[in-house]
C-alpha cells in the first residue's frame, strides 16, 4: 500500500508540475523507454493516424482524438486501477510502465485538446507535409505540419503581432507496444511546446 501511495504521489506531483510549466511532461527516459518506443514502420499509415488525431484535436473530439491514439477509456481506467494496486496485482516493470504510458497519452488528449484549439481553428487546413525519424536509434517520428488559415480573423499571430497566414508545427508520433495492442503517442516537445506558447511559430507566410 505504501508503494501504491508513494506511486500516485508522484505521478500527482509530476503532473502538477506539468501544469505549472503549461505543457505536458517531457517523455521519461531510461532503458525500458527505449527499448519498449518504436518508430511507425510504415511512413504513410502513420500520417493517415496523426492527420486524424489532429482534426479530432481541431474539432474538439476527445472520442476520435482517443480513437486515433488506439485508446479506449475502459483501458485508462483499468490502467489507473491497476496503478493504484500495484503491489496486489504484483506488476512487472514492463506492465507498469504500459500503464503510465496509457495515463499519459490520456493526459496528453486532455491537455492539448484544451491548450491547441486557438492554433488549430476549426476553419484552418491541417496537411502533414514531411515525416522523418528521429532519436537514436530512431525511435519516433516528427510530423511537419502545416496549418493554413483560410480568414484572417480566425488565424493566429505571431509575437510580433502579424497575423499569420500558414504555419508549420513538428508533432512527434511515438509507438508503444502494450498488451492489449500497439497505442499511438501524438506530442509536442516541450521546447517546441514554449515556442507555441509564446507564439514564436515557424511563419511561412502572413496575410
Amino acid at each position: 500500500m505504501r508503494n501504491a501511495v508513494r506511486l500516485i504521489i508522484v505521478v500527482v506531483v509530476a503532473a502538477a508540475v506539468a501544469a505549472c510549466n503549461g505543457k505536458p511532461a517531457d517523455q521519461p527516459a531510461g532503458k525500458v523507454q527505449a527499448e519498449q518506443t518504436t518508430a511507425p514502420k510504415d511512413v504513410a499509415a502513420a500520417q493517415v493516424r496523426a492527420t486524424s488525431f489532429l482534426t479530432a484535436l481541431q474539432a474538439g473530439d476527445k472520442t476520435k482524438m482517443y480513437q486515433a491514439a488506439n485508446l479506449t477509456p475502459a483501458q485508462v481506467t483499468a490502467s489507473r486501477d491497476k496503478l493504484i494496486h500495484i503491489k496486489q496485482n504484483k506488476m512487472t516493470d514492463a506492465q507498469r510502465l504500459d500503464c503510465e504510458r496509457v495515463l499519459k497519452i490520456s493526459g496528453d488528449v486532455d491537455f492539448y485538446a484544451a491548450k491547441l484549439r486557438k492554433i488549430l481553428a476549426p476553419t484552418a487546413t491541417i496537411k502533414i507535409t514531411q515525416s522523418a525519424p528521429a532519436g537514436t536509434p530512431a525511435s519516433h517520428l516528427v510530423h511537419t505540419v502545416s496549418v493554413t488559415y483560410s480568414s484572417k480573423t480566425d488565424a493566429v499571430q505571431d509575437k510580433t503581432g502579424k497575423t499569420v497566414k500558414e504555419l508549420k508545427l513538428p508533432l512527434q508520433q511515438f509507438d508503444h507496444p502494450v498488451e492489449a495492442g500497439d497505442v499511438h503517442e501524438f506530442a509536442f516537445a516541450g521546447t517546441d511546446f514554449e515556442k507555441m506558447a509564446t507564439k514564436d511559430f515557424e511563419v511561412v507566410s502572413y496575410f
